[in-house]
């Protein structure tokens, strides 16, 4: 028997039953840490809003599609305050490459955009950890941090 492009099908062979898995039967194994995307600094920007005028992950991730190009975003974090009370006042946005972030903020440390009428500031993310990291590297052994070598 002919397919397209001239190849031969073998009439003998039995035919073709995909194999599948149901994710409830997959098992992982008891060590096995939960997932969880890791996200570089380099292409986050941390966004802070102004209290009273709260912004929604699809207000922020709508806001750069539309002024930027669709699909440069690859999440929004806005998190829930502690104890659940009000709306959060700052968040996250992730792009999918890290020179969008350069693209947004310029040579500017804050930008301030207006997002459906509500001001949000965006300036370059720095996680905790590298901020610990680089506060251990320009401190000293005796706890002080000398900026120059005149002592």
């Amino acid at each position: 028997m002919k397919s397209g492009r001239g190849a031969m099908l073998n009439s003998k062979a039995p035919p073709y039953k995909p194999v599948s898995i149901r994710v409830s039967e997959a098992t992982l194994s008891e060590r096995a840490k939960p997932f969880q995307p890791v996200y570089s600094d380099q292409q986050s920007l941390f966004m802070t809003f102004s209290n009273g005028f709260p912004l929604t992950e699809s207000q922020v991730f709508d806001f750069f599609n539309r002024s930027y190009a669709p699909g440069l975003v690859e999440r929004v974090i806005v998190p829930r305050p502690k104890g659940g009370r009000g709306p959060s006042l700052h968040g996250r946005v992730v792009f999918k490459d890290t020179h969008i972030p350069d693209l947004v903020m310029g040579n500017r440390e804050k930008v301030c955009f207006s997002v459906d009428g509500r001001p949000m500031y965006c300036r370059r993310f720095v996680s905790k950890k590298s901020k610990a990291a680089d506060t251990a590297s320009t401190s000293l052994p005796d706890g002080g941090s000398h900026s120059d070598g005149d002592e």
